[in-house]
């Protein structure tokens, strides 16, 4: 179900996906995903800079990671050949 609001209702999928990391939903985005209060340009823009966001931060966690991997990996090369 999920897959297929993601191909085919990518605004809502979006909301799902703030919905999903937050305890409890606030009362607007339940209405929303109710459709009981329109989920309009705007909002989906402001949800979407959410996501990107959080993406952003998780893209910077790797890089950070990716980056002591390499020092730590010249510091044992360094070691063994010492």
């Amino acid at each position: 179900m999920v897959g297929h609001i993601r191909s085919h209702f990518k605004p809502m999928y979006n909301l799902y996906l703030v919905m999903k990391q937050r305890d409890t939903p606030t009362d607007d985005e339940i209405l929303m995903a109710s459709a009981k209060k329109p989920f309009d340009d705007l909002l989906q823009a402001d949800y979407l800079k959410i996501i990107e966001a959080e993406a952003a931060g998780i893209k910077e966690a790797f890089e950070k990671q990716k980056a002591k991997s390499a020092v730590h990996s010249v510091l044992l090369y360094m070691l063994n050949h010492s």
